[in-house]
């Protein structure tokens, strides 16, 4: 159980890593898609609207993928709470709490 906390540690630190740099880059893309999506408006070219469509892409797939670990991250945090609960309960039985 203790070796099973401690790779949800390492998980859990690798996951907020990666929550990090996808917040930074859905930042990035959401303002690069607002400058493409002006662009678009202004020119109302194919192209524009052409680049515009893909920023919105990379956006939408990478908010998706911030979701994603979002989502794993608070599996991991519910899976770590529940193990140090029974940690806690294994410890008051035995006596040792």
């Amino acid at each position: 159980m203790h070796a099973r906390l401690a790779r949800i540690g390492d998980e859990l630190d690798e996951a907020r890593r990666t929550e990090q740099v996808l917040v930074d880059q859905v930042h990035h893309l959401d303002e690069l898609t607002a400058d493409a999506d002006l662009r678009r408006l202004t020119s109302e070219t194919p192209l524009a609207d052409q680049a515009w469509r893909e920023a919105r892409t990379d956006s939408d797939r990478h908010t998706a993928s911030l979701e994603e670990t979002r989502r794993r991250i608070a599996d991991l945090l519910e899976e770590r709470d529940a193990l140090l609960d029974r940690l806690l309960e294994l410890s008051t039985a035995t006596g040792r709490g």
